[in-house]
């Protein structure tokens, strides 16, 4: 809760993938309403939905995410709280987010994009049951690609690398059950060193544990494979975006 509201009132708060941490968003809303001025404007990312359920990011899906928003249902969620978003924008932060622009006053016009992501959203079939039960089905699939995948590649290959040790691999590793098919894992976040993957218990290691580039780089931070691959040329002959072995 704001328990210093600032004097005067913000102009502008701004809250940059923390959304879906909180546990207690209804207060964190409200804080948030008392701190701007009455004609102040709250700006909101999250993870979006509809890019999880299309893209089947599901390793996006972990414990310090305890909430999924679609446009629908936070708009629903703050306008319960006399808050009302005017703006939105879709953005590529975590494999697609969205940028909510958020005022309190009942008068604000609402920009057609917001009515234009709601009716996308309606006709995805964001409100059906049915979207996420194939989604599920999808996932699972996935998992038996990988599965294949990766026995095709340990058997071409002696030596298996991956890199990056973000919580998505947490999701992934231990869904798959992908545990010795990996040597190790490097990565840049040296507090990760000499650590391990939870659950499937992969070492974690600095890249100086590479003494060649004569391995299968599996890269398991997806979202930055494009940078990854160009700035470490010399670790590997061979990349992979692990997305590409869901197929």
């Amino acid at each position: 809760k704001a328990i210093n509201p600032i004097k005067n009132g913000a102009d502008l708060l701004l809250a940059s993938n923390v959304f879906a941490h909180a546990d207690d968003l209804k207060s964190m809303a409200e804080s948030m309403k008392k701190l701007i001025k009455p004609e102040g404007i709250i700006i909101i990312e999250v993870q979006y939905l509809l890019n999880t359920i299309k893209d089947l990011t599901f390793d996006n899906i972990y414990h310090e995410h305890t909430n999924y928003w679609s446009l629908f249902t936070l708009n629903k969620f703050l306008r319960d709280l006399d808050l009302f978003i005017f703006k939105v924008e879709r953005i590529n932060t975590h494999g697609g987010s969205i940028r909510v622009y958020i005022k309190k006053s009942k008068k604000v016009k609402i920009e057609n994009s917001v009515k234009k992501l709601i009716k996308e959203e309606e006709k995805f079939g964001i409100k059906n049951f049915n979207t996420y039960k194939k989604f599920g089905e999808k996932v699972y699939k996935i998992r038996e690609n990988i599965l294949k995948n990766f026995k095709k590649l340990k058997k071409n290959n002696k030596k298996i690398i991956g890199y990056g040790a973000p919580a998505k691999a947490t999701t992934a590793l231990n869904f798959y059950g992908i545990s010795d098919q990996i040597d190790f894992i490097v990565e840049d976040n040296s507090l990760k060193h000499n650590k391990f993957i939870p659950g499937v218990k992969i070492p974690i290691k600095s890249k100086k544990n590479l003494k060649n580039n004569n391995n299968t780089m599996v890269v398991l931070a997806w979202n930055f494979f494009t940078d990854i691959k160009k700035n470490n040329s010399n670790l590997s002959k061979n990349f992979i975006n692990i997305k590409e072995l869901e197929n």
